[in-house]
Parts: structure tokens; C-alpha cells; sequence
């Protein structure tokens, strides 16, 4: 952790004026990760309270990250609006529809409230990134993008230690989603303190049209940037259908099949945080020292295997520590997200993030837990159906050498990523 610590503390060295910058983004980004998993986490309790079944609790994941699709016709905004006023605006409503969440009567309102919670939430945290691409030095870009990917692991790792004390407080998986609203305290500050990007300001005027809009949109899918477009999405679908059985029906596996309890999920931070902090780290180091395909390519093998030791293992520590080295893992996307970002000009960088990863990568986060919770129900287990499910990772593998490299490329104001 030292060297990982010292890796750190240089890439904040290298960002000079911009780490204000970083700070800033990174507190949104660290509740973003610790809203993010809540809904996966509390299955097990909302199946209680709710009476549902696993069916009906795969459902939820699926239609609550249908709001992830939604946000593509938000997030291309940011083209025309620009990007400051888009994450802002998507920063407000995540943290109020997580607090009214902790309010839900019913697994139909929660799963409504998450639906544009977390349409808001890929906004802020796409926009994010695209802020960082376009804001940092081209030599540390992928350094920095893994430390700010690293924050989230963090926020993510804290919803399981809190559980206990929040049940034995009366509070319970409500109590999550209050803490996961506190972003609302720090609205103010953002809009004091965060600028927009220069890269934005750079460009001429625009005026925003329905129709301009549109044909931003489908200009993407002329023959410029119709093959990179197609591979990206293929990038991303895999990368969403393991995060949405692998990491989703973690809870609902070993408290239905290895006897775990809320007791047994207090001291996962203790693993999950210097695991995901060094796995989202090192992916920037991966990007930027062997280059994104090579990034990419070592860590999907790496998810396959961490999947099947997580799942295929009776041992509570053989089952942890492929926990632990899942969420790490979790830096692919941050590999995926900035290799797309240098991939498109500026004028559609943002819109091009809606699209593969909002859009269409999504689908995988929707679909792939209505099916796994069909398929578990079919296998009698969840532990076969994620198993069976983790073999994407191994499949994409052809297609990641198909994109091209762009280690160190310098993203200039009129078009993609330059040598």
C-alpha cells in the first residue's frame, strides 16, 4: 500500500492547479459509489419486508438500472449545455431521490425512485470522467482517472459496514439511503466551485436545436466513427453484464447459499476498500505504462477468474477474498470509460459516452439480472447461474485488440485523440 500511497501522491503532484478540481468531483464520485450498490446490497431485505421473489428481486435490479439507459438523453446535454451545469444538475437529483428512496413504501416505489436515481447518478459520474479526460494532463490522464475510480471503491465498501449498526439502531436498509443523500449538504460548494471545462469553453458557440441534437446523435453512426462506435459498445456490454450478476447478487448469494448474515458483511471494508483502491489505481497505472488494450485484456481475465472463486468456493475466506479482488476488478471500467473518452472529437465526446455506455452497454446492466434471477431459479442456484454468466468476460477478449491504441494521446479541441 506504501508504493500504491506514493503513486498516489504523485499523480495529485502532477494535476498542479487542477486538484481543487479533483477534490471536488472525487467527494461526489465516493457517494455516488456508496449509492450505487445499495440496491444490490439490501436485496436480502427487501425481500423480507417486501415478500418478493427472486424473480421479482432481479426484476428490481434490472428496471432500476434502466434508469442507466435513460441517462444517455441526459448526459449528451452536455455537448450543448456544457458540462458543468449537467453534473450539477444531476449531482441534485441523485441525492434527493436517494433520500426519497429511504422512504419507499413498496418494492414498485423503490424501484421507480432507483430508476431515475441512478439515471442521475451515470450522469454525474460520466460527465465526471469526461471532465477529468478533457481537464488533466495527457501524460497522467489514465493515472488520474484510476485514483478518481478508486474513491468510488471506497464509498462503495462502506454501505456493508454500516448495516448492522443501522438495524440494531431501528433504522435499517433505510438508514442507507439517508447517508447516501448527505451530497445535498455540499450542493452550494459545487455550484461556487466548479468551473467549466476548458476544452468546452474553447469550442464556438452553439445553439442548442432538437434537431442539431438529433444529427449529433446519428452522426455518430456515419462511417468516421461507425466501427469505433460498434466496438466500444461491445466494449462496454460484457463489462455491464458482469458488474450487473457478479457484484449484484453477492448478498443474495451468500446469505441464500453460504449462511451469511449482516454480522458477517461489517468488517468487508476492511478487504473492500485497499483492494479497490489498489485495483482502480493500478488500472491507471496498467493504461498508461502497457496501454489500454493490454489494460483491458489482463483485467477481463482477471474478473472471469475472481468470479469463479467468489462463486464456485464454500470457504467464507476463499468466498471473501474473491469479493475483494471483484471489486478491485471493477477498474475495468474505469479503463473502458477513459479509453472511449479519447476515442471521439470533442464536439460529440459526450454524447459518444451516452451512447455505447448509457444507451446500449446499459442493456446489459438491465437485462442480465431479469435473466439471472430466472436462471437461478431454473439451476436452483445463484452461485451456477453468475458462474455461467462470468464467461463474457473471456468472450470480449478478440474484440478489445480490434480497437485502437491510444496510450498518451493528446485530446485536441476539434477532433479525437492525437499522437
Amino acid at each position: 500500500m506504501d508504493a500504491t500511497s506514493d503513486r498516489a501522491r504523485g499523480v495529485l503532484s502532477g494535476m498542479g492547479a487542477h486538484r481543487g478540481l479533483f477534490v471536488l468531483v472525487s467527494i461526489a464520485t465516493f457517494f455516488e459509489g456508496f449509492d450505487t450498490m445499495l440496491v444490490s446490497l439490501v436485496q436480502p431485505w427487501l425481500q423480507e419486508e417486501f415478500q418478493a421473489s427472486r424473480e421479482a428481486l432481479g426484476d428490481a435490479l434490472g428496471w432500476s438500472s434502466a434508469g442507466m439507459v435513460l441517462a444517455f438523453f441526459v448526459i449528451h446535454l452536455a455537448d450543448w449545455l456544457g458540462r458543468r451545469p449537467v453534473f450539477l444538475g444531476a449531482l441534485f437529483a441523485y441525492a434527493v431521490l436517494t433520500l426519497a428512496t429511504a422512504f419507499a413504501p413498496s418494492l414498485a416505489t423503490f424501484t421507480i425512485l432507483q430508476v431515475f436515481a441512478r439515471m442521475a447518478m451515470v450522469v454525474e459520474l460520466g460527465l465526471a470522467y469526461v471532465i477529468l479526460s478533457e481537464e488533466m494532463p495527457a501524460e497522467i490522464r489514465g493515472r488520474v482517472n484510476g485514483l478518481f475510480g478508486s474513491v468510488a471503491t471506497i464509498g462503495a465498501a462502506m454501505p456493508a459496514s454500516l448495516l448492522a449498526p443501522l438495524e440494531a439502531a431501528g433504522l435499517g436498509w433505510r438508514g442507507l439511503f439517508l447517508i447516501g443523500a448527505l451530497p445535498l449538504l455540499l450542493f452550494p460548494l459545487y455550484v461556487k466551485r466548479l468551473p467549466e471545462t476548458r476544452a468546452f469553453r474553447a469550442r464556438p458557440p452553439t445553439r442548442f436545436s432538437l434537431r442539431d441534437e438529433l444529427a449529433l446523435v446519428a452522426g455518430l453512426f456515419a462511417r468516421a466513427h461507425r466501427r469505433r462506435l460498434v466496438l466500444v459498445i461491445a466494449l462496454f456490454l460484457p463489462i455491464n453484464v458482469w458488474s450487473g450478476t457478479a457484484l449484484y447478487f453477492f448478498t443474495l448469494y451468500v446469505f441464500g447459499e453460504r449462511g451469511f448474515t449482516a454480522a458477517d458483511l461489517v468488517w468487508l471494508p476492511a478487504g473492500t476498500i485497499p483492494f479497490g483502491f489498489l485495483g482502480y489505481s493500478l488500472s491507471g497505472v496498467a493504461m498508461d505504462r502497457l496501454g489500454r488494450r493490454p489494460a483491458a485484456t489482463l483485467y477481463f481475465v482477471a474478473a472471469f477468474a475472481a468470479t469463479l472463486l467468489c462463486y464456485r468456493s464454500t470457504w467464507s475466506p476463499a468466498i471473501y477474498l474473491g469479493y475483494f479482488l471483484l471489486i478491485g476488478l471493477g477498474g475495468i471500467w474505469t479503463i473502458a470509460i477513459t479509453w472511449s473518452a479519447e476515442l471521439f472529437p470533442t464536439s460529440v465526446r459526450a454524447t459518444a459516452a451516452g451512447t455505447t455506455n448509457n444507451l446500449f452497454g446499459r442493456l446489459g446492466l438491465v437485462f442480465a439480472p431479469m435473466l439471472a434471477g430466472r436462471v437461478t431459479t431454473a439451476l436452483g442456484s445463484t452461485a451456477d447461474a453468475i458462474t455461467l454468466f462470468s464467461g463474457i468476460t473471456l468472450l470480449v477478449l478478440p474484440l478489445v485488440w480490434l480497437l485502437p491504441e491510444t496510450n498518451a494521446a493528446v485530446l485536441d479541441e476539434a477532433g479525437e485523440a492525437t499522437d
